[in-house]
């Protein structure tokens, strides 16, 4: 069993080429087989609070943490967000909010990734996780 089993990844390593893919690279080793080196992308942890103001100054695809009130459910995916600066849309997929009630005076703390608007369409937070607070 141990033979077939150290076949099957040499076998794996041999057809690196036909492996990598993104995050994966080939490389010839010194006996000049094949070898995969996979690297994987590791997503920051983001801890620090920002605020709907600090959001039009802050990039694209940016990950962040907020803290606030839904207030209105735009229909379609779309809500507002309001905390003591102002207010943003963000977007809530079905399988994130899970069985949540959204109540406006119910505090939430949100994770998720700045889509800014292009054309005149505000700035969104895509979110990725929700909580009450």
């Amino acid at each position: 069993m141990k033979k077939i089993y150290t076949v099957a990844m040499l076998s794996a390593l041999v057809a690196g080429n036909a492996l990598a893919g993104p995050g994966m690279h080939s490389n010839k080793n010194n006996n000049g087989m094949n070898s995969v080196t996979i690297t994987t992308m590791v997503e920051p942890v983001v801890d620090e609070i920002v605020t709907v103001e600090q959001i039009p100054v802050m990039r694209d695809n940016q990950n962040v943490v907020m803290t606030g009130y839904i207030v209105e459910n735009l229909g379609d995916e779309m809500y507002i967000f309001q905390d003591s600066t102002g207010t943003i849309h963000i977007e809530i997929e079905p399988v994130i909010l899970g069985e949540m009630v959204i109540v406006p005076n119910t505090k939430m703390k949100i994770k998720g990734e700045i889509d800014k608007g292009e054309n005149g369409e505000p700035d969104v937070i895509e979110v990725d996780y929700i909580t009450t607070m």
